[in-house]
């Protein structure tokens, strides 16, 4: 049973996340056994560490905490039936929507994704299957790294292109004096 302390902290726990997380999933997670979610814990954990956070709220619970958030009417349709919360700590919030739909996708869709908040707009599930295909930071300063790189070689191959063509027509004339 949860005590009056223990709910106050729950939901003070989730308005902290509502205000400061850059991505916030709302999750149906009915019929996945307990090997399942255990599985699903493991996975965000093993990627993620502790800076990734699945817990499973009340949905008096998060109602409350959205209506003292003002938020309460962007958030209902997230709140039906039974409800996984994920949400992230100074992550790559497209690292953690790859992650949970790449799990979901491979377990017949589960959990199932309701929806969630993404740098504080508000996405539906087509929307977390959409970015979830986007490159992640990490990807993009990877092709923007390539990207600089790019002119800097090809630069370096002309000019030793330049300079090979002219150490052969040296070794020409050497050849032929």
């Amino acid at each position: 049973m949860l005590t009056k302390e223990k709910k106050k902290s729950l939901i003070d726990e989730f308005i902290q996340a509502l205000q400061n997380s850059p991505i916030i999933l709302f999750v149906d997670f009915t019929g996945m056994s307990v090997d399942q979610t255990n599985a699903f814990r493991i996975e965000l954990f093993k990627n993620f560490g502790k800076d990734v956070t699945f817990k499973v709220y009340r949905t008096s619970l998060l109602k409350t905490a959205s209506k003292l958030a003002s938020m309460e009417k962007d958030y209902q349709k997230f709140f039906e039936g039974s409800t996984g919360v994920i949400y992230a700590k100074d992550r790559d919030p497209i690292e953690v929507l790859k992650v949970v739909q790449k799990f979901s996708d491979s377990n017949n869709q589960l959990p199932q994704i309701k929806g969630g908040i993404l740098e504080g707009a508000i996405i539906d599930a087509e929307k977390v299957k959409e970015y979830s295909k986007l490159p992640s930071k990490q990807e993009l300063y990877a092709m923007l790294a390539r990207s600089l790189n790019s002119p800097i070689s090809g630069l370096v191959n002309v000019l030793s292109g330049t300079l090979r063509s002219f150490l052969y027509v040296l070794n020409a004339i050497k050849e032929n004096k």
